[in-house]
Order: structure tokens, then sequence, then C-alpha cells
């Protein structure tokens, strides 16, 4: 079977509102897909890759000039491997694995179409789990990605942790981070839908309308603390319109993120 190929594509934004919207319009269609940012005399430029069969949304076709690169699998990851150094988040770090580290540092290793912690809504997200009890506590981490809030979790003292996607691929990817952190975590491919159980800690990092949508299966999944992110922050409202007040919340680069205390 012939090696599965990805594409390149860069785009230039001008202002920071038109790099929120590029963001938001991105993780909207393709969640969990990997980008890089630089900026350089005052132009930021947006990388982002994409399976050889797949587009950018039309929408933002019509907005931004997209220049498409071509890229093979090796040269994608070395090209994303030189240019990620890591990020330092609510006091933890999240490096690659060759950059120099310490035992309490969450590894990631960059791998196609997956998070480094370098998104505002998994920042967000970490800020507030690390503002919650998370020692002996089950842990469960809807759309997990590249599986960075349930690692967080876990080398922060959750007993049992748990991480679902939809994506068998970020699954994958998942799993191997987890053993780069000698942690055990039940990493699985799922409908979140279908989820059953209670968890004391449930983190859903995804997008508003499926938030919305899963806002009753969420609330039934949560024991004590729900933490949702992956909001632009026009979403606000909408989000506590369904959810309520939330008992904690944090901005950032445009977006939101809550946590909800369940009584």
């Amino acid at each position: 079977m012939p090696e599965k190929k990805f594409k390149r594509y860069v785009i230039k934004v001008e202002n920071e509102q038109d790099f929120e919207k590029l963001l938001a319009g991105l993780h909207e269609c393709f969640p969990n897909m990997g980008y890089l940012v630089q900026n350089a005399n005052g132009t930021t430029i947006v990388e982002f890759y994409l399976p050889e069969d797949a587009k950018p949304p039309e929408d933002i076709a019509k907005r931004w000039l997209i220049e498409e690169l071509g890229y093979d699998n090796q040269q994608w990851l070395d090209d994303l491997r030189g240019k990620f150094k890591g990020v330092n988040v609510a006091g933890t770090r999240i490096l690659p694995p060759w950059e120099e580290h310490r035992e309490d540092d969450i590894l990631i290793y960059p791998g196609m179409a997956f998070g480094t912690g370098e998104h505002a809504s998994t920042q967000l997200a970490l800020v507030l789990l690390s503002i919650l009890p998370l020692q002996g506590k089950s842990f469960l981490d809807v759309g997990t990605g590249s599986g960075i809030l349930a690692i967080y979790a876990k080398k922060r003292g959750c007993s049992k942790v748990t991480g679902v996607d939809i994506d068998p691929i970020s699954v994958e990817n998942a799993l191997d981070n987890a053993k780069l952190n000698n942690v055990e975590i039940g990493f699985e491919v799922a409908d979140a839908y279908e989820l059953k159980g209670e968890y004391d800690v449930v983190s859903a990092n995804l997008v508003t309308d499926l938030l919305l949508g899963l806002r009753g299966v969420l609330q039934r999944l949560t024991r004590e603390f729900l933490v949702l992110s992956g909001i632009p922050f026009e979403d606000y409202h909408k989000i506590v319109e369904s959810f309520g007040e939330p008992y904690s919340a944090v901005f950032g680069e445009g977006w939101v993120a809550f946590v909800y205390r369940r009584a």
C-alpha cells in the first residue's frame, strides 16, 4: 500500500483579528490539525498540513490567498520537528522528546495532524485543570487528539485516566505520547455520544456546536468537574445559555474555556 501523503499550506494574515478568524475556521473544520505560526515583519504566517485527499474550507479559500506546497510524510515530520521547541503552560513544560527535559515535563512527539500544546484552546484547558484537585480522581478526556490533557491529568495525580477520539490515528498518536511519558492511560477509539459511566473530572476540547450537542452526555458523564474548551470568544453566551453560569472561566487569544462544578 503506498504511503499516504500530506500537503503543506501557507496563509499570510496582516492583523490579529484575521489571525483569530483563520484559526477558528481551521479548528472548526479540522479540530485535530497541527499547525505552525511564525511572525515576520508584522505578518503572521500560518502553516498547516492536510491529507492529499482533503482541501481547505471554501470560506477560508475565499477570504485568504492559500499557497500550496506538496510534502511527503518524512518531509512533513522533519519540518515540524525542526520548528517545535516546546511551550510552557500553567507551570508545565510541553516539549518534544529530543529537548532536554525533566520528569514532570510533558513530552509530545509531533505527528501528522496533531496538536503540540501551542493552540490557545489546549492551553486554556490546561490552565483550568491546574486549579482543580486532581489527586486520586478519575478523568475522561473527550476528543483527546495528541493526549496532552489526559497525560497532564495522569502526571498530576489522577488515579484512572481515559482518553477517547473518533480518529484512530489520533488514538495511536496519543498512545505513543503516553509511552514517552511513562504513564498508563486508556486511550481508545469511541463515539462521544455512546460513552458510558461516570468520571470525577471530564474535559472536552471540541468545537462549540459539538459541545452544545453533547451537553447532556457530558453532564451525565461528569461527577464533579467539567472542563469545556475550543470555544471562540464570540460563542461565550451560547455555552452559558446551554450549560449555565460556569464555576470559572479563562480567556486568551480570542478563545475561552469554562469549568463547571457539578452539585
